[in-house]
């Protein structure tokens, strides 16, 4: 028969659930929360995962809708793509038309100008032509007696100023009373001695004193003569009388091609 010390038994006991304790609080106890912790952690990284899984699913079926209308999309795209180049297109054209047309009306303006100015360019020449041939026909042509009748027109020209406009006799005076008092004259044909003293008398009698009278031949001035004296200028001769013409002849040319345009 088998002896058991009770002591011995209950000491074991007590050794026994000291070690449980502390077996329980050192080493079961931490694993358990460890293994809590964890499993917390497995149940957050799961439900995190179910939350992306959910998130991918969501994103592949827009994706699978949007691949599902891609050909649609692509082709609204296109034909926004295509109006919008039409649009950029036209409005291209649009301008260009405009500039074209500018182009071509400042083409067109330029051309008539120059067309215009070669027409007067022509008629001036013409008008011209014809005058210096006239001149020279008149030159050979024209009777002594025009000639005369020019001289005496000016000779009574300068003679009714002395009488009418002595306001204007006084300026010439002045612009003599600092000079010696001359006249010269151009004349087209060389003049009488009766000619020349009828001048040497309206002369003196313009300028108050005795004149010294300076006579040149110019055959360019076709018939009459020309005077200078002082500040004053007179002439009555055909070049003159040309030169008129000429000027009225080109004032009528220009009115007419502008009232035609």
């Amino acid at each position: 028969m088998l002896d058991f010390d009770l002591v011995t038994i209950l000491a074991e006991v007590i050794n026994f659930l000291v070690l449980a304790v502390a077996l329980y609080f050192l080493l079961f106890k931490p694993i358990v929360k460890r293994m809590e912790k964890r499993a917390e952690e497995k149940e957050a990284s799961l439900q995190e995962a179910k939350e992306k899984q959910a998130q991918a699913d969501q994103r592949l079926e827009e994706i699978e809708s949007r691949l599902a209308n891609i050909d649609a999309e692509i082709e609204t795209r296109l034909e926004n793509a295509f109006q919008q180049a039409q649009k950029e297109s036209d409005a291209l054209l649009e301008a260009t038309r405009k500039e074209a047309e500018k182009v071509l009306s400042d083409a067109e303006n330029e051309a008539a100008i120059r067309q215009h100015q070669e027409v007067i360019h022509l008629q001036e020449d013409l008008v011209d032509s014809i005058l210096e041939l006239s001149s020279q026909v008149l030159v050979r042509t024209a009777p002594e007696i025009v000639h005369n009748n020019l001289v005496d027109e000016l000779n009574t020209e300068i003679w009714d100023m002395g009488k009418n406009d002595m306001r204007q006799v006084r300026a010439i005076r002045e612009t003599l009373s600092e000079r010696t008092p001359s006249a010269f004259v151009t004349t087209a044909k060389e003049l009488t001695p009766d000619q020349q003293r009828a001048l040497v008398r309206t002369f003196s009698a313009l300028a108050d004193t005795s004149v010294n009278v300076e006579i040149e031949v110019d055959s360019n001035l076709i018939a009459g003569l020309r005077v200078r004296m002082g500040d004053l200028i007179v002439e009555n001769n055909l070049a003159m009388e040309l030169a008129e013409l000429r000027s009225e002849i080109y004032a009528s040319l220009e009115e007419s091609l502008n009232d035609k345009e």
